[in-house]
């Protein structure tokens, strides 16, 4: 079902958008967690309205929200009672935007339904056919891009420039991965520490949260033009799940939120690391 905040209906609805109700209230909060295999969607739905209460507790009238994924063709009616619930969905089923839509909906046709938060126009009565919508809440929404749970690692390549100066690196942009440049003795170095139990950590805080801060700083402003880049994507999707704007970034900041505090990865083996 597909729905607008501008439907009309011929029996009044408890929403924000209607004054089909002087009272009650239908308030609702979602959550979505992905990983590799699983969406999550945690619902908290609270409906203070005791007579369409009174229809979901003897069975004449359901609670829960439409699932819609425009770009896979999803649309699933997940019926809950009102409270909290999390429910697990294939991650495959989903991909771009995701619309979660609250909404009660009778199981069978009344007539001369009663409520007292009915708006004086009704005359305290209605009636109304099965399968109507009897409350409609706020529209959610969240996107869905599994790239972001590709490794950080694999946007980024290491190539041999030996006009940098040892001990130096490059970081650029423009290639289908952000290429790490660096005199060929430093990569020689930088691949032989990255052989060692120890040497992501390392390489993490001294060559790529560096590389990071440089990619951050260029797309500031939005007028780098680097989306149609094979790296763009993940690089987009990691930003997008910590909530960090790449055109209106604090590079240093948001580079450690990214790589996940890499100094943070050090203190805690330093023990084992400077024995």
């Amino acid at each position: 079902m597909k729905l607008t905040d501008d439907m009309l209906f011929g029996h009044p609805v408890l929403s924000l958008l209607t004054d089909d109700y002087v009272g009650g209230v239908f308030d609702c909060n979602f959550e979505a967690d992905l990983s590799e295999r699983e969406l999550i969607v945690s619902a908290e739905i609270s409906l203070n309205c005791p007579d369409l209460n009174q229809l979901i507790e003897e069975g004449s009238a359901g609670c829960g929200y439409y699932l819609i994924c425009p770009r896979t063709y999803l649309n699933r009616l997940v019926e809950m009672l009102p409270g909290t619930s999390r429910n697990p969905f294939p991650a495959d089923q989903f991909f771009g935007t995701v619309i979660v839509r609250p909404v009660v909906w009778s199981k069978e046709a009344r007539s001369g339904w009663s409520s007292e938060f009915l708006h004086p126009e009704y005359g305290g009565t209605t009636d109304f056919p099965a399968a109507a919508l009897l409350a409609v809440g706020e529209e959610f929404r969240f996107s869905v891009d599994r790239a972001r749970l590709k490794p950080f690692e694999t946007i980024f390549a290491l190539a041999s420039d030996d006009e940098i100066e040892p001990g130096r690196i490059a970081v650029d942009p423009d290639e289908a991965k952000i290429t790490i440049h660096a005199h060929s003795k430093t990569k020689a170095s930088i691949e032989e520490i990255r052989n060692d139990k120890h040497g992501k950590i390392v390489l993490l805080n001294a060559v790529y949260l560096p590389a990071v801060m440089e990619v951050l700083s260029q797309m500031m402003g939005g007028g780098a033009g680097y989306e149609h880049k094979a790296w763009y994507r993940i690089f987009e999707a990691k930003c997008a799940s910590l909530g960090i704007d790449p055109s209106d970034s604090t590079p240093l900041q948001d580079a450690q939120r990214l790589l996940n505090i890499p100094f943070a990865r050090i203190d805690e083996e330093k023990e084992r690391m400077f024995d």
